[in-house]
């Protein structure tokens, strides 16, 4: 075995945990490397790009609760980047906009305005709307997302903030519809939200629906200035010039235990490196099931691991069209409904059948709906996104991860072959025209004149994150896996195994994952990090961090980062 200490710390993972966690721990003075198995730092939150033409964001669409005092802007300050990301602004009168038949619903800025919104449009159900929303402000304005309540100690203090609402929390959504006795359509409307978590009514928790309508809805929708890339790139930036390295191209195999605790990591070329901490922020289940392994493991952690729900995965169009519609639209999402079917019999749909059937086809193209995003749109001064006078868009919402409906029997993560499949190609085909038909339903006028079409499958997710059933989103928001119920904590019954990430207890989303990088940083420096940033302090040192000019490229910045040379020799960890 190497010398202990080769690093301080080992990071299994450049997302925005991991990338925030090393970032973190390398301000803190500690010997850091961050190692990814892609080619580019930045995990779900990474941009791709087309003939160099095009430019799509994979995972950041839409961000909340940006400003001053916001939830981005403290992980952020505290790493000396709060300057260096802008946070855009969607219209205020229109943060989202619902397609349905003979409707169409304006999300404004600001809880009570969205209020009178849904009254007007629902006046029949103004007395239950406004007894669901007293409980959403209730919740929304006691529940600290960055800290609450990801442990009993916390929920407690919540539950003091707010003890006519917290019990609320872990009730779940359908129950409190029912409850105020909201008709199915005002239902269908208010559940418009869970497409961002993921999570269908009857199991999706109160206190997630009240935190996304206080984050995003009170405080306003942003997007960040140069795309979701911009946050891995300063991230790398700060592990880089606070002495860290950060490693593409560098999978990790296996966590090497030695007598009981963390001894560092073995990568599937051979490669060790030894350290006594090492943060996983990769998937949770391919974590501690595979690289650390059951032999490790508790009876009952192994259960719990195996028993663990993961979210729905998405699938996402990326289209480009041949007409500039940021001068022609406002900068608000839009949400396409074909039907008013109840939202947990669409999310059961997109679950899929036991085997795969034309009327299943058939079911998706009628009913599924999408959720729309343009880089071009939100941020029209960058002109990556699209060549000019051209438009890119997203158009995507949840469907099944189960491979056998997607015509394999194994997925890349485990060496299964997808890319010549008829199957796989004929359904991902046809869902990208259900976009698109979806997208012209929002847009119309759209349809005709894609000039670019492609398609992310969950299996795409599983190629280049690893993640189990292909979710960006780790283990489902619902009620029995809600912050401290049924997530994960950063610290593991392993000494030095650390864990960050979407299953932890902060969930989902780029605050999400920032704030349990954030923390577990703090839990393996033995600092309150969080309270020292809050209260001013800045970890990193802005006089080290490099310029950025006018021609800086976040992708090119997080790209081929510190590869091996071809002369090094394995360091034996065991």
């Amino acid at each position: 075995m190497s010398e202990p200490g080769t690093w301080d710390a080992i990071v299994v993972g450049a997302g925005l945990a991991g990338l925030t966690a090393g970032a973190y721990l390398a301000a803190a003075g500690r010997r850091v490397i961050v190692l990814e198995a892609g080619d580019a730092a930045g995990g779900s939150s990474h941009v791709f790009r087309r003939k160099n033409e095009w430019e799509f964001d994979v995972g950041v669409h839409h961000l909340g609760n940006c400003g001053p005092d916001g939830l981005l802007p403290m992980v952020l300050r505290g790493l000396a980047l709060e300057d260096r990301i802008e946070f855009l602004p969607f219209d205020p009168d229109r943060l989202e906009t619902y397609v349905l038949p003979g409707l169409q619903f304006e999300a404004p800025k600001g809880l009570d305005r969205y209020e009178e919104a849904l009254v007007g449009a629902f006046p029949a159900d103004s007395r239950g709307i406004r007894r669901f929303m007293r409980v959403m402000r209730g919740i929304g304005g006691a529940l600290d997302r960055a800290a609450v309540p990801s442990s009993l100690r916390d929920f407690g203090s919540f539950g003091v903030r707010a003890p006519q609402w917290a019990a609320w929390a872990y009730v779940p959504l359908q129950r409190l519809y029912d409850l105020c006795g909201l008709s199915a359509q005002a239902q269908l409307v208010l559940s418009t939200s869970n497409v961002s978590y993921l999570a269908p009514p009857s199991r999706a928790p109160v206190g997630m629906h009240a935190a996304f309508l206080w984050d995003f809805i009170e405080k306003g929708g942003t997007y960040p200035k140069g795309g979701g890339q911009v946050f891995a790139a300063h991230l790398t930036d700060v592990v880089r010039t606070h002495g860290g390295t950060v490693r593409t191209q560098a999978r990790v195999e296996e966590i090497v235990i030695a007598e009981g605790r963390v001894a560092g990591v073995r990568l599937t070329d051979g490669e060790a490196l030894a350290a006594p901490v090492v943060l996983s922020a990769a998937d949770v289940k391919r974590t501690l099931l595979g690289m650390v392994g059951r032999e490790h493991l508790k009876l009952r952690t192994a259960r719990r691991v195996e028993g663990g729900r993961m979210c729905q995965p998405y699938f996402t169009a990326y289209l480009g069209v041949d007409l500039d519609l940021a001068g022609r639209l406002p900068n608000t999402d839009h949400l396409s409904f074909p039907t008013w079917d109840p939202i947990e019999d669409v999310f059961a749909m997109t679950r899929g059948p036991r085997r795969r059937t034309d009327a299943w086809m058939d079911d998706l193209a009628r009913r599924m709906p999408a959720y729309i995003h343009s880089s071009t749109i939100k941020d029209p001064g960058t002109a990556r996104y699209a060549p000019a006078g051209h438009t890119n868009l997203e158009a995507m919402f949840p469907i099944t991860g189960d491979l056998g409906l997607w015509g394999l029997s194994g997925g890349p993560a485990d060496g299964g072959q997808y890319r010549d499949n008829t199957a796989y190609l004929e359904l991902k085909e046809h869902l990208v025209d259900v976009m698109i038909d979806r997208v012209d339903e929002a847009i119309p006028g759209v349809k005709e004149h894609v000039v670019w079409r492609e398609g992310g499958t969950p299996v795409t997710q599983e190629r280049y994150t690893t993640p189990t059933g292909g979710t960006a989103y780790g283990l489902e928001i619902a009620v029995d896996q809600f912050a401290q119920r049924g997530r994960w904590g950063v610290r593991t019954e392993i000494p030095g195994l650390f864990l960050a990430g979407a299953s932890c207890t902060w969930g989902p989303g780029i605050e999400g994952v920032m704030h349990s990088g954030m923390y577990a940083a703090a839990a393996i420096t033995g600092r309150d990090l969080a309270r020292e940033v809050r209260g001013g302090a800045v970890i990193a040192d802005a006089a080290r961090l490099s310029p950025v000019g006018p021609d800086w490229d976040p992708l090119g910045a997080s790209r081929r980062l510190a590869q091996k040379p071809a002369a090094a020799q394995p360091i034996p960890v065991a």
